[in-house]
């Protein structure tokens, strides 16, 4: 464990670090290029004898900004002495107020730096806001340093702690959040953001600023145009469902066959109840409350799934009983076989589930005014799309692969990371289509009563 602390890390006049140069370069591809024996002060057996190690410097030369997002680390030369050759003392960096972003870039390089040695990594917890930000930020640096694949879980994890927060920052912006979540490779926020851009994104869509961040990542509004198709597909399952619905036993009164017109005028106030159904749903599907909302029919499809008195209340009835009156016990009778058709029709929307949420944001704390039952596929993950070379068996082998292989392949794995691109190739829609003609029953079935 004593190992030799031989390389020093300048970023500020009070930030000064000595790290092990192994630990350095098998963890970042940049200190994997700069700590190379070439580049290694060659110190004298006086400098050695002195208790002097350091063999690398690297100092931060410029503070995070448009040109160098990170930063920008340099290697200074070192004399046989253990001494800087350009006889400069660095460059002060004043933390206490002229340069206000240097505190939090040299929080954010000390947090990566600390990773590599297995400490958790901190995120901003005051508001999701600034976690945001300082997720950006720590992604910047580490993908300049080569070690994304390093701080990406510890990312993930650091900001899973937040929990409902987290869910409800994602909710308010889901196209600021599902980048970040693509460059760490979070399944869990990744799919939170789809769910919600895919059901908001009829709104989403309208806004140039943000599908212009949305082509940050390849592919991605092909995948969530692909996904609200899919929605859109189910609203109108659901909504065939509900209009090709007959309650109880409505299609088959009696069982001898074939049925006569007195069975079928028993139930005249059944039939009257159902077309009074259909005609507020008709109406409501007309004016484009449905699949052809801006909320993809989330507000109808709530009223129907709450049935009772949640629409077509005793207002709405009287304008019925106005145009078609009847007696006080045929009214009170049409009314029940109506929150029957609603039970039923609830039971449908429970059928179809289009008020089911898949989202981690507990939308009964925090609701939503848009449809978040999206399935999002594993297999759908941009990150998984890579074309992968066909595997080749390897050959046998004698040994275990040791240390230095591992790293080799974490590093070949992280510069690979840094210089390929993925893409996704638009997808067909595979959704559902239902048929012209649907006729369905569903129980319990619909009490018959006689008018007197």
């Amino acid at each position: 464990m004593n190992q030799a602390e031989d390389v020093e890390v300048i970023l500020g006049h009070k930030r000064r670090y000595k790290f092990h140069s192994g630990t350095l370069a098998r963890n970042s591809t940049l200190f994997a290029d700069l700590l190379t024996e070439p580049n290694a002060a060659k110190l004298s057996n006086r400098t050695r004898n002195a208790g002097i190690k350091v063999r690398w410097m690297i100092e931060l030369m410029r503070l995070p900004c448009e040109q160098h997002p990170a930063g920008l680390l340099e290697l200074v030369k070192l004399t046989p002495a253990g001494e800087r050759a350009d006889c400069r003392t660095g460059l002060i960096f004043n933390e206490n107020g002229r340069i206000p972003q240097a505190h939090k870039a040299f929080a954010h390089y000390e947090a990566i730096f600390y990773a590599f040695y297995n400490k958790e990594l901190a995120i901003d917890d005051t508001e999701m806001t600034a976690a945001l930000q300082d997720c950006y930020q720590l992604l910047q640096i580490s993908d300049y340093l080569g070690c994304t694949g390093l701080i990406s879980k510890p990312i993930e994890v650091a900001l899973l702690k937040h929990g409902q927060d987290l869910f409800q920052a994602i909710k308010r912006a889901p196209y600021a959040w599902v980048e970040m979540s693509y460059r760490i490779r979070s399944e869990t926020v990744f799919k939170e953001c789809m769910i919600h851009l895919v059901g908001n994104w009829k709104t989403f869509k309208t806004k140039s600023n943000i599908t212009d961040q949305l082509r940050e990542i390849p592919g991605l509004r092909a995948l969530i145009e692909k996904y609200h198709r899919l929605l859109l597909n189910q609203c109108k399952a659901l909504e065939l469902g509900i209009m090709s619905m007959y309650p109880g036993d409505m299609s088959t009164p009696v069982e001898d066959l074939p049925i006569k017109r007195e069975a079928y005028a028993k139930d005249i106030l059944v039939w009257m109840a159902l077309t009074f159904f259909r005609h507020w749903i008709g109406q409501r599907l007309i004016m484009e409350k449905g699949r052809s909302s801006m909320d993809c029919g989330y507000e109808l499809y709530d009223q129907i799934g709450m049935a009772g008195e949640s629409y077509m209340d005793k207002s709405v009835i009287n304008q019925f009983h106005s145009k078609f009156p009847m007696t006080k016990k045929a009214m009170n009778v049409l009314e029940n076989h109506l929150l029957e058709i609603k039970e039923c029709m609830k039971g449908k929307v429970d059928q179809h589930k289009i008020m089911k949420s898949n989202c981690q944001l507990d939308v009964h704390r925090f609701p939503v005014n848009y449809l978040t039952c999206t399935d999002f596929l594993r297999g759908d993950y941009p990150w998984l799309k890579d074309i992968e070379a066909p595997r080749v068996l390897p050959a046998k082998r004698e040994y275990k692969p040791g240390g230095n292989d591992i790293a080799r392949a974490n590093l070949d794995s992280a510069r690979l990371f840094q210089e390929r691109g993925l893409s996704l190739d638009d997808e067909g829609d595979d959704g559902f289509e239902g048929s012209d003609v649907e006729v369905e029953a569903a129980n319990p079935p619909t009490k018959r009563a006689k008018v007197g």
